[in-house]
């Protein structure tokens, strides 16, 4: 892994921890190396309060641009070592709410598009717009209000969830929105009982029952001109009655339909597949997010093969091991489509 601040490579890290995630405006990293306030160009490039830009690469290949956000700094009569931590550029987002120089917090007749731009022009970020996206980010709300405490984030991917469209960002530090490709073939098909796997692999499968609901209703809320409401079932609550409504704060009686189908997959997140490697790499190429694997392990409950959705990856070295924690959920949280039970026999 190489680190780079103000463009100039940083060799002295003993360690690091590097979190590529999919449904997020940023991915994060944390590098842990041994100060020299005697050095000038440490003093320079993890001068407090700087936010001095950063990039992360892997064999040439550029996994992050972003900015370093944090210092630790430990002083002992044994040296220890200082904690540098920082996200991708359009992480900011996550942490600010609208600026009031772009005030008003209404929108009428705007595009998600429009709306974007509008917001993210302050911070000088860049945005893309996948193909597969591009009609529905130009579908206009009849109207919409931010919550002047809510993050910028929160907002734009309230609005973005409503078209069943993904706020992520790229490897450059640009916003992206986008639409997951569940459709690809498995990257790793992992057959345990026929041995088909990697060497030192754990797994681990968790359903959390509790964050999950027999049923979900959305409802407009009072006073939109209409009585818009729909509801969808959880195939994964069969037999217990757990129903749950949640209220549209914007967007027509098509968007409340998507508005609930989100609902149920984001609670669908609440099912998880941990797989655990100290391999990072498929083909010469580092394992990334927004990819399959399948797997079958019946000592995880999991009989029958089943496609899995990398939803994040956390990469940790330092000079004695390396390890890749692979975090999955279903392809159906991504994808739009109804989702099936899986835990047959």
């Amino acid at each position: 892994m190489i680190l780079k601040i103000k463009k100039r490579k940083f060799d002295f890290f003993n360690s690091f921890r590097l979190n590529l995630k999919y449904d997020s405006v940023a991915s994060t990293f944390t590098f842990d190396d041994y100060f020299n306030p005697e050095n000038k160009d440490h003093r320079e490039l993890l001068h407090v309060g700087h936010f001095h830009p950063v990039t992360v690469e892997h064999n040439g290949e550029l996994l992050v641009t972003g900015i370093l956000l944090s210092e630790t700094f430990r002083g002992a009569d044994v040296k220890k070592l200082t904690s540098l931590g920082g996200y991708s550029l359009p992480g900011v987002l996550e942490d600010c709410q609208i600026p009031t120089s772009i005030y008003p917090l209404q929108s009428d007749g705007l595009s998600l598009r429009e709306i974007a731009e509008k917001i993210i022009k302050p911070f000088k970020l860049e945005m893309i717009i996948d193909p597969a996206v591009s009609k529905k980010m130009n579908q206009v709300y009849d109207t919409s209000t931010a919550n002047e405490l809510q993050p910028i984030k929160a907002y734009l991917a309230e609005l973005a969830s409503q078209k069943n469209i993904i706020l992520s960002h790229t490897p450059g530090g640009k916003l992206l929105f986008t639409q997951a490709n569940t459709n690809k073939p498995a990257i790793i098909d992992f057959n345990i009982p026929e041995g088909e796997s990697i060497p030192g692999t754990q797994m681990s499968l968790t359903f959390n029952g509790q964050a999950m609901h027999s049923q979900i209703t959305v409802i407009k809320q009072a006073g939109s001109g209409n009585a818009g409401e729909s509801t969808v079932t959880n195939p994964f609550v069969p037999f217990t009655f757990r129903p749950r409504v949640l209220v549209q704060n914007s967007g027509d009686d098509n968007d409340t339909r998507q508005a609930a189908k989100n609902a149920l997959a984001k609670e669908l997140t609440n099912i998880k597949l941990k797989i655990t490697t100290d391999r990072w790499e498929v083909d010469g190429k580092i394992i990334k997010p927004n990819n399959i694997v399948s797997v079958i392990y019946p000592d995880i409950y999991l009989f029958k093969k089943t496609n899995w959705f990398i939803e994040s990856i956390n990469f940790t070295g330092n000079e004695k091991q390396t390890t890749a924690v692979l975090n999955c959920v279903l392809p159906c949280v991504y994808n739009g489509k109804a989702p099936t039970y899986i835990f047959e026999e």
